[in-house]
């Protein structure tokens, strides 16, 4: 095979080979951008409120005072606040994600055990106002 026959074939394979640029990254655990349908909420009942929980396992999660983690770090990037959780594999401690969405008083909770790290998002974000009341948010965990 000629040299210029195996660069372009080297070309195509890696253009094939390559994820589309519209891909959506999959987290491990995250909020789902609404409520559950279940919920029957007015539409939109965008998430409003994110937490990480960390407990003793088999220890039963108080619903009045749920174990919430502070983030590790908060920032901002633009018009985006970030929350970041470093997680790890503590022995002896479940870890849980609370979502909770606009109009409802009810928690989703999923179960993040063997994660490394939770990012809340919100946006609009500005240093003068912060996070505004009509924010839109997400929490992802890998």
């Amino acid at each position: 095979m000629t040299q210029h026959r195996l660069t372009a074939t080297l070309l195509i394979m890696t253009a094939l080979s390559a994820p589309p640029a519209q891909a959506v990254q999959q987290h491990r655990v995250e909020c789902p951008t609404e409520a559950p349908a279940e919920w029957k909420l007015p539409r939109p009942a965008p998430l409003a409120q994110a937490a990480v929980l960390s407990q003793p396992v088999g220890q039963p999660i108080d619903a009045s005072a749920p174990p919430s983690l502070v983030p590790d770090r908060g920032f901002a990037q633009g018009s985006v606040w970030h929350n970041v959780w470093i997680m790890g594999d503590e022995p002896g401690w479940e870890h849980y994600v609370d979502c909770q969405y606009r109009g409802s008083q009810q928690i989703l909770r999923l179960k993040a055990d063997g994660l490394k790290q939770c990012e809340q998002t919100a946006r609009p974000y500005s240093a003068k106002q912060g996070v505004a009341d009509n924010a839109v948010q997400t929490l992802a965990c890998d």
